[in-house]
């Protein structure tokens, strides 16, 4: 059984609204480099900075390269917080439209996009979990006619998720962790 069948066998009988990410977030950014030419932006590094690759490790709890506060102050890197999600906007192969999940404060490149929630409606595993089974759907949306295309923050806002009973949020959250106490077993399972 697949996780996206999985994911909708869990939802059954919960009233689930199909909401657009933007509404259900509370914010969705792209990240930034800072000039790879200045050594004072990354020499010494202490600010974790995350390149689209390292979605592929899923959980983030640390990264391969780091820059300075004055490389965050001088370019468009901004901080993500911790348990948000990052997801793959461009990439070469299969990294477009994959996901991850910050276990870390960290910033990213401009390929990734940072979607953070307000825990006391929404859990970002539980986002994350639905999102691994949208990947054929997003590359599907995003690919351009180069043939190399890509996300971009609009699509993921638009793009909907299904919350469970969104007008409860305590019932919605207790849900969402079932849910994703479920997910994450089954994962380490299959692993």
């Amino acid at each position: 059984m697949s996780e996206s069948t999985f994911l909708e066998k869990l939802l059954d009988g919960a009233e689930a609204e199909w909401m657009p990410l933007g509404e259900v977030a509370d914010k969705i950014y792209s990240g930034g480099t800072p000039n790879t030419k200045s050594a004072e932006y990354w020499e010494n590094g202490t600010v974790p900075w995350m390149s689209s690759g390292e979605v592929n490790f899923k959980i983030i709890q640390e990264t391969e390269k780091y820059i300075t506060e004055t490389g965050l102050r001088n370019s468009s890197a901004k901080i993500v917080p911790k348990d948000s999600i990052v997801m793959a906007l461009a990439g070469q192969g299969k990294t477009r439209g994959k996901v991850a999940r910050t276990r870390i404060e960290l910033t990213t490149n401009q390929s990734l996009a940072a979607i953070t929630f307000d825990e006391n409606r929404i859990n970002s595993d539980y986002v994350f979990h639905f999102l691994e089974t949208q990947y054929e759907n997003l590359r599907q949306i995003s690919s351009g006619n180069s043939g190399r295309g890509g996300l971009n923050l609009k699509i993921i806002s638009n793009y909907k998720a299904p919350i469970p009973c969104p007008e409860n949020p305590e019932k919605s959250l207790a849900i969402q962790a079932e849910i994703v106490r479920i997910l994450d077993t089954f994962t380490e399972l299959t692993a």
